[in-house]
């Protein structure tokens, strides 16, 4: 059974919404990381990280002659360096931007556009650094490249929210749950699916969907590369694929049609007897 195209405006809106916060925590995120890399004087760089805090930090090491003497050479050896102690100011600003992405992240969660709006604004400065002071050369050039992508998350971030505020405040609801406490079927000869295996509990896993529904608990999950179908602690179907597209899980329990899966483009689903009973929005 397909699952019909019953996605709303809101819905859409809500996921970009949602994606673009997600894509800002990972800029902060990453940020930080690279911060702390640099002043362990490690070699290693992270994408994905806003590059004003680090070309900060990174000013504020050389001019308090924080790297390794070879670092400077002999040209620099006159050079009227810094004491060390105003590190503190050029990390402190560096961290003031950060912590600033931050704020943008953490009340544009109440859809306050205007948060967004600030974090986009300043992530268009900081690419417009990056620029200005590197132009585009082959050892920048994906860097700029997740900027721009960056920037076109957090335009589509502030053009959903804006389109929210357009909307209807009531929404139509798309599912029609069915009670199937009281209409369960009598069925004098039940057939269960075959049991693969006893579901690893102990295994790190990601659960898509769970819900308790005719009596029996039903989950979802993904462990590594495998989609399970777990029911009542046993897997009964399972596929394997390194990336999830559309697919549907199913087995038989006690003359039920329990089907699982992904419409490969928002939602995991659960279908008992071919009735659509839940559904759960998918952000990754």
């Amino acid at each position: 059974m397909s699952i019909p195209n019953t996605v709303s405006n809101r819905e859409i809106l809500e996921v970009k919404h949602k994606r673009s916060r997600n894509n800002l925590l990972l800029v902060i995120a990453f940020t930080i990381i690279n911060l702390i890399l640099l002043v362990i004087e490690s070699d290693t760089y992270f994408l994905f990280s806003a590059y004003i805090p680090y070309a900060l930090v990174d000013t504020g090491m050389f001019l308090c002659k924080m790297y390794p003497a070879e670092f400077y050479g002999e040209e620099l050896f006159n050079f009227a360096f810094l004491d060390p102690s105003f590190f503190a100011i050029f990390m402190g600003v560096a961290l003031g931007i950060v912590l600033l992405y931050f704020l943008s992240w953490l009340f544009s969660k109440k859809h306050k556009v205007g948060w967004l709006i600030f974090a986009l604004v300043f992530f268009v400065i900081d690419t417009v650094a990056l620029l200005a002071l590197w132009g585009v050369q082959m050892d920048n050039i994906i860097d700029i490249v997740f900027h721009i992508w960056v920037i076109i998350s957090l335009s589509m971030g502030v053009s959903a929210n804006l389109k929210l505020k357009k909307l209807p405040q009531k929404q139509e609801e798309f599912l029609e749950y069915k009670d199937f406490g009281e209409t369960e079927k009598a069925v004098s000869e039940a057939k269960n699916s075959a049991i693969i295996r006893i579901a690893d509990n102990n295994v790190k896993s990601r659960v898509l969907l769970e819900s308790n529904e005719i009596g029996l608990s039903i989950v979802y999950r993904r462990v590594k590369k495998v989609n399970e179908l777990v029911i009542n602690g046993n897997v009964y179907d399972e596929i394997e694929a390194l990336f999830e597209v559309a697919h549907s899980l199913k087995a038989e329990i006690d003359g039920h049609q329990i089907e699982v899966g992904y419409d490969g483009k928002l939602y995991s689903y659960l279908i008992i007897d071919g009735q659509l009973v839940t559904r759960k929005l998918r952000l990754f």
